[in-house]
């Protein structure tokens, strides 16, 4: 009797010590999960290592944009012949205007003339034979080209009779004394009024089949023939 109370008291005592070294156990296995966190937080945290990196937001370049470039001015040799202007210089325009421009060089002692006068000048850079003609009361009524200008058509000097033709199939001559048919003639200065009421028109120079000038003149006559 006494025996089996021991061995109860000794079995008892070791149930005892290993519930108490459960308890133990589970106590330390809790302090080592944060407060709040379980067993079915544990899968969303592994989960997230495989979702997709955030993608940076762009950050702003620290570089100056470019300053834009100066717009360099054309050329004057490389102009356009448009109908009743080459670059700035129009038909009509006054000789006060044409100098503002920069681009002409009035010839000697032509500065002081009257209002009905007429005063010559030439493209700056050129010889004087590169011409144009101001009316002191109409404005400029001739205006020659030089180098590479061409028309909107292509036509400047070295053009064919054929090609000046085929731009300009209106074309009509000046009278000049040749009495050959237009549709047969090879050579003189064969007139071309673009644009209907601008003022102004192509004087074409052909030789030989080849143009050898391309001029502005104002519809109105005088200062020049």
């Amino acid at each position: 009797m006494h025996r089996l109370a021991q061995v109860f008291g000794a079995t008892t005592l070791v149930a005892l010590a290993a519930a108490c070294s459960s308890t133990t156990t589970r106590h330390e296995d809790a302090a080592a999960v944060p407060a709040g966190a379980g067993s079915s937080a544990a899968a969303p945290a592994a989960s997230a290592g495989n979702a997709p990196a955030a993608t940076p937001t762009p950050r702003a370049s620290s570089s100056a944009s470019p300053t834009s470039q100066p717009v360099k001015m054309t050329d004057p040799a490389h102009l356009t012949i448009h109908p009743d202007h080459i670059g700035p210089l129009k038909i009509g325009m006054s000789l006060r205007a044409a100098k503002a421009t920069g681009l002409i060089v009035v010839n000697t002692d032509q500065d002081a003339a009257g209002s009905g006068g007429c005063v010559s000048a030439h493209w700056k850079g050129q010889s004087e034979h590169v011409w144009m003609v101001f009316n002191g009361r109409y404005g400029l009524r001739a205006l020659d080209s030089f180098g590479d200008q061409k028309t909107p058509e292509g036509i400047k000097p070295g053009s064919t009779l054929a090609a000046v033709r085929r731009a300009y199939p209106h074309l009509t001559w000046r009278v000049d004394g040749d009495e050959t048919p237009d549709a047969r003639r090879t050579g003189g200065d064969a007139l071309v009024d673009a644009v209907k009421g601008d003022g102004a028109h192509y004087r074409i120079n052909i030789q030989k089949k080849k143009v050898t000038d391309v001029q502005l003149e104002s519809d109105r006559t005088g200062c020049y023939e």
